[in-house]
């Protein structure tokens, strides 16, 4: 009990803060863009989405003329609800529940939307793109509407089922079942729909200023160093290490940079050190001094904060 009241109270803090109620918005924005889609294009072009959305059209025709689009998906998401309470904070629980609220709402006030397009792969490609991009905004938020997400995570803890599986194994049933309600070449402009829905999602998620994490290898790794912290104004850690061939001890040169800048850390570390060793991953999110900050993210930093990061 006194749990559920610490998670009570962590609810109601978060509902005092600014952030909460800009992923309330940008929740809002997102479920109404959506819905703006179903009823604009899905329906109409006989597509279907991923995840609950996709299962509640495939059933859609079906009960139509008993049940309303905007309470059928309330009802699919009331058994995952009461599965996945018991594996989440309440704060979490509420939320979805509150942007599942929305979505709900938001349907029924779209149900006459009209988006004049007729084309079936412009359909999939604009529907794709503008409600997965937002989708993904209110998802780096923290914001949910509930669905496969906390299924998933309920059958990975229980079952130690994986869950891109179930996200899998769902979307392919939803495919097949648009080829055998309607056609083959439909089921593919789904799948075209799902793909670029996905693609955006991520996108929204992580933004488009892709950062570049870079690790160096050099003999000369102060001298690389230098080029970094002077020419690039990037900073930059040192892990040591030690070689697997040579075995000698060596300095890890560890860096993050724009994809902009990689062809001038290529150049640097040409005229430096030829022989040098790099290796470049993708990273989605990058937190820090010169790049976000915090308030830019949507978090709060209070003066005390402040004044123990100076110190």
């Amino acid at each position: 009990m006194s749990q559920i009241r610490e998670e009570l109270k962590e609810f109601f803090v978060a509902l005092r803060t600014w952030k909460y109620w800009y992923m309330l918005l940008m929740l809002t924005v997102g479920c109404f863009t959506f819905s703006f889609v179903v009823h604009g294009i899905l329906i109409p072009q006989h597509f279907f989405a991923g995840g609950v959305t996709g299962l509640t059209l495939f059933f859609y025709d079906s009960v139509s003329d008993y049940v309303s689009l905007s309470v059928l998906i309330v009802l699919l998401n009331i058994p995952i609800f009461f599965v996945g309470y018991r594996e989440f904070s309440l704060k979490y629980m509420l939320t979805s529940i509150i942007g599942m609220s929305i979505y709900s709402v938001s349907l029924k006030l779209t149900e006459r939307a009209y988006i004049p397009l007729e084309d079936p792969m412009i359909s999939a490609i604009f529907g794709g793109v503008v409600a997965g991009f937002t989708t993904g905004l209110y998802l780096r938020l923290g914001g949910s509407v509930g669905g496969l997400d906390i299924l998933g995570t309920v059958l990975k803890k229980r079952l130690e089922i994986p869950i891109g599986y179930l996200f899998n194994a769902i979307n392919f049933i939803i495919i097949a079942g648009n080829a055998v309600l309607y056609d083959l070449e439909t089921a593919l402009f789904t799948g075209v729909f799902m793909y670029i829905f996905s693609w955006c999602m991520q996108k929204g998620l992580i933004g488009f200023s892709q950062r570049k994490s870079v690790f160096i290898i050099s003999s000369k790794p102060e001298l690389v160093a230098e080029k970094i912290l002077q020419k690039m104004d990037r900073g930059f850690t040192y892990f040591h290490a030690s070689g697997g061939y040579a075995g000698g001890e060596k300095r890890v040169i560890y860096t993050v940079i724009n994809l902009l800048e990689l062809g001038r850390l290529k150049e640097y570390l040409f005229e430096t050190d030829p022989d040098a060793f790099i290796a470049v991953q993708d990273t989605g999110d990058v937190i820090g001094r010169r790049f976000l900050t915090w308030e830019e993210e949507g978090y709060k930093v209070s003066k005390k904060q402040n004044t123990e990061g100076q110190n």
